[in-house]
């Protein structure tokens, strides 16, 4: 028996799926004993020491570009456009404020989908503390980093998902 092999139009299905579900990059303080980053594991459900999460309020369909005509760069030199069409490519960003982990060391960052917040958190709340989370939802992908303290400056986190 041959291997199946998802094709496009599932692979947009799955983005469609994504999209529509709320997103939240979430930051911990991971372990103060890392000397540097380790490993990240693959088998991981929550953060080591979240801090808090913010709620991704851009959600956009992206196709692969080039450096003269791009909308989005990310590391390593990979640059996409958006679409207004759905695609198997996922573009997230949220922007967190000044107040946001205020002094707190980020080692660890967590893009969450499905969070929901406790009955009480104001419905438009869009950064939540890990006692205002009911159900963090699923970790879809995890990112451990060199200690950043948190210093009242606005910072992004974005993230393109190729499904």
């Amino acid at each position: 028996m041959t291997a199946a092999v998802l094709q496009d139009a599932g692979r947009i299905a799955l983005a469609k799926a994504l999209a529509a579900m709320p997103a939240h990059f979430a930051w911990g303080r991971g372990d103060g004993a890392w000397p540097a980053p380790p490993a990240v594991p693959s088998n991981r459900t929550t953060l080591l020491a979240e801090v808090g999460r913010r709620l991704a309020t851009i959600v956009r369909y992206v196709v692969p570009a080039t450096e003269a005509d791009f909308d989005v760069e990310m590391d390593a030199k990979q640059f996409y456009k958006f679409s207004a069409d759905p695609t198997p490519y996922l573009y997230l960003r949220a922007e967190f404020s000044t107040d946001d982990a205020l002094n707190e060391e980020i080692r660890e960052c967590g893009l969450f989908f499905g969070t929901v917040a406790k009955a009480g958190v104001s419905a438009g709340q869009r950064y939540l503390k890990p006692e205002q989370v009911q159900d963090a939802g699923f970790i879809y992908h995890l990112t451990y980093r060199s200690k950043a303290t948190r210093e009242g400056q606005k910072a992004y986190e974005e993230a393109v998902l190729p499904l």
